[in-house]
């Protein structure tokens, strides 16, 4: 079986008021779901797919944030415990440590199986990690873990990455000589991908900005963009043996009553060609040990 996550920052399940996510047009969301119902704490299991709710908050005070959300969704550790609070941004020393030691790519690595990081790196991303003036964020940290070898412009070129934009817009504004595509197509170069490892991960932060920035229009473009990529995704994964997860690691774009992050519930939404038992997942720290458990099957 091939595993895809496509992890979407800053995505939570809000209430139908405020929402972006309710206000998009999203016929491939619809149909996995059986209507428009990517909102609220809510169980679905409709035909192959199945959504599910998760707690984001990790057990500890406050809001959740991107370093230890991440840290926890890709390792099955909950770092805000660990920490004793949450972090955002980008991971410190320690859960670091913890990636080095628990990322889901290492350990599939260890058992003999292959994962892949399907987004691209471009040679200013790579000037300011050598400069000092950026981090690795934690999906990152837990490619390198398993010994992953990042993608770059010339694999985006060839259809062997995908941006976190979708379509190549943003490195083509960066001077990359690189074809601009639809959301679909981005999707279904995804998909081709994932036919090839045994774990891919694809990730969009975008939700994340556009909820901080309160951009509503461009929320629900974005979102529409999305269930687009979706719609790629499946049109080539259908008929194949995949299963795929779209998750986050804490809500923001949900809810524009709020200007940051919320303490909302944040989606699992699975789906499967196969017949598979999917695991109970109610918690962050419950991704990385579900897809283990899926994938030694």
């Amino acid at each position: 079986m091939h595993f895809v996550m496509i992890f979407l920052d800053g995505f939570g399940l809000g209430s139908e008021e405020n929402n972006p996510i309710v206000s998009a047009r999203t016929p491939n969301m619809d149909q996995l779901l059986g209507g428009h119902l990517l909102w609220g704490d809510r169980f679905i299991a409709a035909g192959k797919s199945r959504l599910t709710s998760l707690d984001a908050t990790l057990g500890v005070p406050g809001v959740p944030q991107s370093a230890t959300g991440q840290t926890t969704l890709w390792t099955g550790v909950n770092a805000s415990k660990v920490l004793g609070y949450h972090l955002n941004a980008y991971p410190n020393q320690q859960l670091a440590h913890i990636i080095a030691e628990k990322s889901i790519f290492k350990q599939l690595a260890d058992r003999g199986q292959q994962g892949m990081f399907a987004n691209t790196f471009t040679p200013f991303y790579e000037q300011q990690i050598a400069n000092g003036k950026k981090r690795h964020s934690a999906s990152t940290l837990s490619a390198l873990a398993g010994g992953v070898k990042l993608r770059r412009i010339p694999d985006l070129r060839e259809g062997r990455a995908v941006y976190y934009d979708m379509t190549n817009a943003f490195p083509r504004e960066l001077g990359e000589d690189v074809p601009l595509i639809s959301p679909e197509q981005a999707g279904r170069n995804l998909g081709k991908l994932a036919l090839n490892y045994d774990f891919t991960l694809y990730e969009s932060f975008l939700t994340d900005v556009f909820g901080h920035k309160q951009k509503w229009a461009e929320s629900i473009r974005l979102i529409e963009q999305i269930d687009s990529f979706l719609g790629g995704l499946m049109d080539t994964v259908k008929d194949e043996d995949v299963a795929w997860l779209l998750t986050s690691d804490h809500g923001n774009i949900e809810d524009f009553k709020i200007k940051g992050h919320t303490r909302n519930r944040v989606p699992a939404l699975a789906w499967s060609n196969s017949k598979i038992e999917w695991p109970q997942w109610t918690k962050l720290e419950d991704v990385t040990p579900g897809i283990l458990e899926i994938l030694s099957i």
